[in-house]
């Protein structure tokens, strides 16, 4: 009987480390959406404020705007920051994949490019 456990034991183990890595692709696809749709409405926010954030044509630059902050220098917000949360230059890669422009603002694309 304890054998019989045990086996039961290690197939359960074995089967939820192959199964795991399916999980781990979601989630990092979900993480990148996030910060792809987080990117986009931090720039829109900041964009209506006057704050200066976006690289022309560089969204990368614009993403590091973003983690370095931004402040409108006149109007309602000035002195309010923008700043994303500091990311990983694996999430900054995973987030270019669902970033495009739209005239000088990014816009966010349910499907990888």
């Amino acid at each position: 009987m304890l054998i019989v456990i045990a086996l039961i034991g290690i197939l359960a183990a074995v089967s939820m480390a192959l199964l795991g890595g399916d999980h781990r692709e979601a989630i990092e696809q979900v993480r990148d959406q996030r910060n792809a749709q987080e990117v986009v409405s931090l720039t829109s926010a900041a964009l209506a404020a006057g704050a200066p954030v976006v690289d022309d044509g560089d969204m990368r630059g614009t993403i590091e705007n973003l983690i370095k902050g931004t402040s409108p220098t006149s109007g309602t917000f000035t002195g309010r920051t923008f700043r994303l949360s500091p990311l990983r230059e694996e999430e900054i890669s995973g987030a270019l994949k669902y970033l495009d422009w739209s005239g000088n603002e990014p816009v966010y694309l349910p499907e990888k490019k």
